[in-house]
């Protein structure tokens, strides 16, 4: 099952890709993950990072890209794995569109199919109130401006 939405998000891309990258504080505004276990400040491509979700067993979430033009990530557990992917596109002085898909696959999410049609929304909500909130706090040319993540 695949779910999708967008939204333009009043900050920029590297901001947004920013908060999708700082793995340590993905439980923040993504519930479904419970806390994470990790040193890196920031995701690193390949590598497995164990977690606590709503999932039985020992899930991981592994980055599979970061840039400021797009992140994606895999959520793997037992008998339940998530594709999310979120593509970045600037619309305007720090506007950008987010378009966040979900993609399952798995016997528990074929169970519940249907059930995260709105979860990409939620998400973004999450997402949008924290980007916002960062871009408020920041001056233009600050920090946030400058991206973290390569591309």
């Amino acid at each position: 099952m695949e779910y999708i939405e967008s939204r333009v998000i009043n900050a920029s891309r590297a901001t947004i890709a920013n908060i999708l990258a700082d793995i340590r504080r993905l439980p923040e505004w993504n519930p479904a993950i419970l806390s994470v276990t990790a040193i890196d400040p920031r995701a690193l491509v390949g590598k497995p990072y164990p977690i606590r979700a709503k999932l039985p067993g020992s899930p991981t979430i592994t980055y599979e890209h970061v840039s400021t033009d797009s992140v994606v990530w895999r959520l793997d557990g037992l008998q339940a794995h998530e594709t999310g992917a979120w593509n970045l596109v600037s619309v305007g002085d720090h506007k950008t569109k987010v378009t966040h898909a979900i993609t399952h696959s798995g016997a528990i999410f074929r169970v519940l199919a249907g059930a995260f049609r709105t979860v990409p929304g939620l998400r973004l909500d999450r997402l949008q109130r924290r980007a916002e909130y960062v871009h408020e706090r920041t001056r233009p040319g600050d920090v946030n401006d400058r991206p973290e993540v390569s591309g």
